[in-house]
């Protein structure tokens, strides 16, 4: 064990990416590009549940992306129209950078909000998301 290593590092959080603990409407988080299984199955499981989210898409305030799900902006219709439907969606900047996504070009509504690994990672254990999708 390395003794000069500090365990007790804290992550800032903006105050204005904080998410609002009154918020009575669901949070979801997709992880991946696909669902259950990286295939063409996969993906078109995750393309249909989008579209039912869609559906819903009044009851959802945030929308997280994190990991290979990143992927997904400017490539999938259905994620691109409920982001336009909710109120705020959060994309691991890490994530997007790692992905070669550049979100400042990717036309995105200035309802997205790009946040860093850290951040959204404590952000996401203070106000645990109510689906997760992966």
């Amino acid at each position: 064990m390395n003794d000069n290593y500090n365990y007790g590092t804290e992550l800032e959080v903006e105050p204005s990416f904080a998410l609002d603990e009154s918020d009575q409407g669901i949070h979801i988080l997709i992880k991946h590009d696909y669902y259950s299984s990286d295939n063409d199955n996969g993906r078109m499981l995750l393309d249909k549940f989008l579209q039912s989210l869609l559906l819903i898409s009044d009851r959802i305030s945030c929308l997280i992306l994190v990991d290979t799900a990143v992927r997904l902006i400017n490539s999938s219709d259905g994620l691109n129209e409920l982001i336009s439907a909710v109120t705020l969606t959060l994309v691991c900047s890490d994530s997007a950078g790692y992905y070669g996504i550049d979100l400042p070009s990717a036309a995105l509504p200035p309802s997205v909000r790009a946040i860093p690994a850290g951040a959204l990672s404590e952000m996401i254990i203070e106000s645990p998301p109510n689906l997760v999708l992966e």
